[in-house]
């Protein structure tokens, strides 16, 4: 494959924009993807004439016509001389024939960035079975969690031009028309097609995000089933544990719309076309979970319910971060959602784990149930660093210059939702300073 070459080279625009309506060329150009019968050919050296008005589109003069045509600017690479162009068209020869086909079917669409890294911009979003010119492939795979692969540089037909992640692209060569092998591909098994090109979450996914009451430390964007056909792999990421599952051969239909890959004890049953059951074996007892496919941005939903824990925190501080109480010690509220408390002998063993250093992060995973909304301002946990167990849960509330802590019971959160504070709970008021 062509690796990343003549950066520097890519783009013409001051001059194109320069360039007058005669004769004289203003630029030359190598075909990316080009006619398939007639001119120009994909790898053709062409002159470019200047850009078009419309602004996406060149001139460029075809062998054999009177007149300049415009061809989509996305399409052809540009450079500065004649001996650039040719340079750059011997090198993407052996590119000529490579061509991709979109194999993601589900939400969100498969980005183009400016840049082969997941940080680069989104500029354009393909879409299941589109076809791309391959244009080239980077040097070493790169890993995009949970998936490694190449990046590839691709061309669109209407004429952009970038980087895209190649573990739901399906490659190929093709010296003519690519259109009978991209449907080849395609004609597969479209229900298995299906599972294999789609990122599958767990079911209590949907449960957290209906709710509003997300633990991050379970929704995660690398929680999943993660097929990666390429290898023959089905990659299943919970949160505590990943199993991979080797399969041998072409995944086995059993039933209507169920599969089992071979060599393995993973079997899959299709519910619909969002929902699947999948099967396993789990310390030689059978599991069974519902996944689903997802249409949101599980990245997004995890920033979004960052940034909603950091916006509490920073109203919690804004009144002083110091709180104090006679009897259970003081807390500094820290930057960046970090504590410290002294003085909270008082609330050990009972509702604090015995040795703990009293350093560690402050938390809102905790929901406030409809019963208790109106009675307080929220739910914090503190959760301290060299604790065993979990961290200590306070429901609070704004009252006269400090904040009231109310501790919980066992059973006063289901579901990450607080129901009730407990029959019998220890309440301490914390005044609260800068």
């Amino acid at each position: 494959m062509l690796r990343k070459i003549l950066v520097g080279s890519l783009l013409l625009s001051g001059v194109l924009l320069l360039g007058s309506c005669g004769g004289r060329a203003v630029g030359y150009g190598v075909v990316l993807w080009g006619e398939l019968t007639g001119a120009p050919q994909t790898g053709a050296v062409v002159a470019v004439r200047q850009a078009s008005a419309i602004g996406s589109s060149l001139l460029i003069s075809v062998a054999g016509e009177a007149k300049p045509r415009e061809y989509p600017a996305g399409r052809i690479r540009i450079f500065k001389s004649r001996g650039e162009a040719t340079a750059f068209a011997s090198l993407y020869a052996a590119d000529r024939g490579s061509w991709a086909v979109v194999v993601k079917e589900d939400s969100p669409p498969l980005p183009i960035r400016d840049a082969a890294a997941p940080e680069g911009k989104s500029i354009y979003k393909l879409q299941y079975r589109q076809l791309v010119k391959v244009i080239s492939r980077s040097a070493e795979q790169a890993t995009v969690k949970p998936y490694t692969d190449y990046w590839y540089e691709v061309s669109t037909d209407d004429g952009f031009t970038g980087w895209c992640f190649g573990h739901f692209l399906k490659t190929f060569s093709a010296t003519g028309d690519p259109t009978p092998q991209m449907n080849a591909i395609l004609s597969q098994d479209e229900t298995l097609a299906r599972i294999m090109g789609t990122t599958w979450r767990p079911g209590w996914f949907l449960d957290m995000i209906g709710s509003g009451a997300i633990d991050l430390t379970m929704l995660r964007e690398d929680v999943g089933l993660f097929p990666s056909p390429a290898d023959r792999v089905m990659k299943l990421v919970l949160p505590l544990s990943t199993f991979e599952f080797h399969y041998t051969g072409e995944p086995q239909k059993v039933g209507a719309a169920s599969y089992l890959f071979t060599g393995t004890d993973l079997r899959i049953d299709v519910l619909d076309d969002q929902r699947i059951n999948v099967t396993w074996r789990l310390k030689d007892q059978p599991k069974t979970d519902l996944y689903v496919s997802m249409k949101d941005d599980i990245a997004q939903i995890v920033a979004n319910e960052q940034q909603r824990r950091a916006d509490i925190y920073a109203s919690l501080t804004k009144a002083g971060a110091t709180l104090t109480s006679n009897a259970y010690g003081t807390i500094l509220l820290q930057p960046d959602m970090r504590f410290t408390w002294s003085g909270y002998a008082a609330l050990v063993p009972a509702f604090i784990e015995p040795g703990v250093k009293g350093k560690g992060s402050v938390d809102f995973t905790l929901k406030l149930g409809k019963q208790i909304a109106s009675d307080y301002d929220g739910a914090l946990t503190f959760n301290f660093d060299d604790a065993t167990k979990s961290g200590v849960s306070f429901l609070y509330k704004a009252a006269g210059g400090g904040l009231r802590f109310t501790t919980l019971a066992k059973d006063s959160v289901q579901d990450l939702t607080v129901a009730h504070p407990g029959s019998s709970p220890v309440v301490i008021f914390f005044s609260q300073s800068p």
